[in-house]
């Protein structure tokens, strides 16, 4: 991930959740459910670019099972998380109340998904012109390894959970610098994931 792409990817996981939880009083699961469609979209435009690229070089099955696991069992840990902050959370009325939020008027869903569907189709086009096929295989590599490093993040902090209590600023805050340590140093553990 290149210098550009680490700014932009700091801006939208962190700024927009700080921004939720201090100015738009969101929960920590909203938060997590913003991060969750954020991550589906860069999966969905990762998939569609490695489809691209494997006309042209081979891309281990492997690699694309292993990449699913790590996305699943990520959606998973983030629920856990939520669980553990509060055992009596309903998650479909959550996500309801997510989608329907108003803040200015109108409910946030339809404001929401479009801006990061939208965003990830431009970063897709952009890459699509600039990148030559080891930089779509790097790019590739950097975000699972980016996945596995949240399923890790999450996971660590349902333990801490469970260890001791914290307070819903302590978590966020936990959970935002956790964002950003793997944003920025990620990348350097993505030799490891296969091709």
């Amino acid at each position: 991930m290149n210098r550009q792409e680490k700014i932009a990817s700091l801006l939208g996981d962190i700024l927009i959740p700080i921004l939720g939880f201090f100015m738009w009083d969101w929960s920590i699961y909203f938060i997590c459910l913003f991060f969750l469609l954020d991550q589906l979209a860069r999966e969905v435009s990762h998939l569609y670019r490695m489809r691209y690229v494997k006309k042209q070089q081979q891309i281990s099955q492997r690699s694309y099972l292993l990449n699913a696991l790590i996305f699943i069992a990520f959606v998973f840990m983030v629920h856990w998380y939520n669980f553990m902050l509060h055992p009596s959370i309903n998650f479909a009325h959550e996500m309801n109340a997510f989608f329907w939020y108003k803040d200015s008027g109108f409910a946030q869903g339809f404001f929401l998904f479009p801006l990061v569907i939208i965003g990830e189709r431009m970063r897709f086009k952009m890459n699509m012109k600039q990148f030559s096929n080891d930089m779509h295989l790097k790019s590739w590599q950097n975000h699972s390894v980016q996945i596995f490093a949240y399923f890790m993040l999450f996971l660590l902090l349902s333990i801490g959970l469970t260890v001791s209590e914290m307070s819903k600023t302590a978590s966020f805050l936990c959970l935002i610098l956790g964002f950003a340590c793997i944003t920025l140093f990620a990348d350097k553990f993505s030799a490891f994931f296969p091709r």
